[in-house]
């Protein structure tokens, strides 16, 4: 791909200076690096049947991506000339297309999901199906979100490794549901430690974890296993620095071991710069339980942070990187 976008802009310049040259005469290579900045559904529009060349590259793309903002029942037959093709396909809103249609289809992103749209993934076999996002569903009290939870965490797709869930009532499923040993890597947004407990326990070969910790005041700890397979994990917090103490990080990190890297992105909107100057940025938590981490990063983003002064952010760099230093590779970031 490098040596491509490098001799690309030699080879314009050629085709421009000679007017006599046409799109087509360009090789494979440079067609196939500008088709991946289209749409599918503008880059068939485009080139499709114009002759057999275009026909054949077009239909030897692999990893073409169509976003759905809307729909239209008469665009039907548009659509099906490279549904086929598609490997990525994002979804908005309330459209509703067949997705029996996308027999290629590896990565399926629902923005805002309808009845219809779940009913389908309940129902469809996507047997490529390697990710899967669910956002906020679109209308209340829709249906068929048991059943989603159960077959995305009961091995219903073969080859379904990735999930971003976000759709706050697949949490009260969860816990009923039995082993999946094929998720890897899991989005989730709002989490309390018993979801935290019951999707490790469900995902013993989970890999990557990205998850917001929604902390309730007196919230039990309940016993959790060991997961020896999770390498890294993104905690996202929101002002917490007062409440969420040490105690709070030991559950989510202790049962972790085998952790590589370790990334916390708190949002701050009422920060008392003081507070930082000396905080201990969670070092206890990590070199209690994570001896095998090799990368932490910590995002700090604060409002108004260009009225805090030089010297106050340089001495929480400073502290930052004293607390971590010479374990394992440590940023401060702020925002």
């Amino acid at each position: 791909m490098h040596e491509v976008s490098v001799v690309y802009p030699l080879i314009m310049i050629q085709i421009m200076n000679n007017p006599l040259s046409r799109l087509e005469c360009l090789p494979n290579e440079i067609l196939m690096y500008i088709f991946q900045y289209f749409d599918a559904r503008d880059l068939f529009r485009a080139f499709y049947n114009l002759n057999y060349h275009f026909n054949t590259l077009l239909q030897s793309l692999n990893y073409l991506s169509f976003t759905l903002l809307k729909y239209k029942s008469i665009e039907i037959n548009d659509y099906i000339i490279f549904t086929s093709y598609i490997y990525t396909l994002t979804i908005y809103n309330t459209v509703d297309i067949d997705l029996n249609n996308f027999t290629n289809l590896h990565r399926l992103n629902l923005i805002q999901p309808t009845s219809n749209q779940l009913k389908q993934i309940v129902f469809s076999t996507l047997p490529y199906l390697e990710h899967i996002t669910i956002g906020y569903e679109h209308y209340l009290y829709i249906d068929y979100i048991p059943e989603i939870c159960q077959k995305l965490f009961s091995n219903g797709f073969p080859c379904l490794k990735s999930c971003s869930l976000f759709e706050p009532r697949i949490l009260d499923i969860i816990s009923d549901l039995t082993q999946s040993t094929q998720i890897t890597i899991l989005k989730m947004d709002m989490i309390d430690m018993l979801t935290y407990t019951d999707i490790l326990t469900l995902c013993p070969n989970l890999y990557f974890f990205q998850f917001t910790i929604n902390h309730r005041e007196q919230e039990e700890f309940n016993p959790i296993k060991l997961h020896f397979n999770l390498k890294q994990i993104i905690i996202r917090f929101q002002s917490l620095i007062h409440t969420f103490s040490d105690y709070i990080m030991n559950y989510y990190l202790s049962c972790v071991p085998n952790l590589e890297q370790l990334t916390i992105n708190e949002l701050n909107y009422e920060v008392n710069i003081n507070d930082y100057l000396n905080y201990h940025w969670f070092a206890r938590s990590i070199h209690t339980y994570l001896l095998k981490l090799h990368r932490f990063k910590y995002y700090l983003s604060i409002l108004d942070i260009k009225n805090i002064k030089k010297d106050n952010i340089n001495h929480m760099k400073i502290n930052f990187k004293h607390i971590h230093k010479n374990l394992y590779q440590s940023y401060l970031i702020l925002n």
